[in-house]
């Protein structure tokens, strides 16, 4: 049984949401017992700094040594719970001493098994501005959609300001679910990235019958459980 190791805090929400789940699937295989996990809490709210002003060196400085610190605790595969700084997931890889699990890995396993070419993301502003998921899904044959400029600036607002503090308003999962509806009427697309790991605790498939929702916390928990026993 391999540990994993977690970066967490990214936020503190979602990396309950990941702990969660992980136990809860590790024991529909394993009942009465728990998988080897370790974690390492940042600051979610300094990291988004330097995520909204791209300082890649800074960033790549503070979760390599995320990683050291995993590794040495014995993790012998991680993972970052948090789609925004897989925008240098590819260095971290390289530079990493153990096996990282990408989120963007799962995500494109799932849209193809669902065979559709065409989905929206929504993030964090720069989730949605930078090019790691369009990029990294278009390998796969995906189109990745982002939302209007002012929809951007809705949704990083209600992440930034409200599900990173763990507040869950209604009215803001209606004006998430509007964009949604739009982006289906306007781009036609076929599914959903709900590409902030806070995203799927404001809203899910249940909310949207009419297209496709990709839970990315669920999807990269998955994957990671299954890498634990291989």
């Amino acid at each position: 049984m391999k540990k994993l190791g977690l970066i967490g805090g990214m936020g503190p929400v979602s990396t309950i949401d990941y702990y969660q789940k992980l136990i809860a699937g590790f024991q529909q295989d394993h009942p009465q017992s728990c998988p080897p996990i370790v974690i390492d809490s940042l600051d979610v709210f300094e990291l988004l700094k330097l995520e909204e002003q791209n300082d890649r060196a800074k960033l790549f400085r503070q979760l390599e040594t995320s990683i050291e610190n995993l590794t040495a605790a014995g993790a012998e595969y991680a993972a970052l719970t948090a789609n925004t700084p897989h925008m240098i997931f590819d260095e971290l890889q390289a530079a990493s001493p153990i096996p990282l699990i990408s989120i963007l890995d799962p995500v494109g396993e799932a849209i193809k098994n669902h065979q559709q070419k065409k989905v929206a993301l929504l993030g964090t502003k720069m989730t949605m501005k930078l090019p790691f998921y369009f990029h990294g899904l278009a390998k796969q044959g995906i189109e990745v959609i982002a939302p209007a400029s002012h929809q951007i600036q809705t949704i990083h607002q209600i992440i930034t300001t409200e599900l990173e503090e763990n507040i869950f308003n209604p009215a803001s999962k209606q004006v998430i679910l509007q964009i949604i509806a739009e982006l289906k009427a306007k781009e036609n697309v076929q599914g959903i990235i709900l590409g902030c790991t806070e995203l799927p605790r404001l809203l899910n498939q249940t909310d949207c019958q009419q297209i496709t929702i990709y839970d990315t916390v669920a999807l990269h928990v998955n994957k990671l459980l299954a890498k634990m026993e291989n």
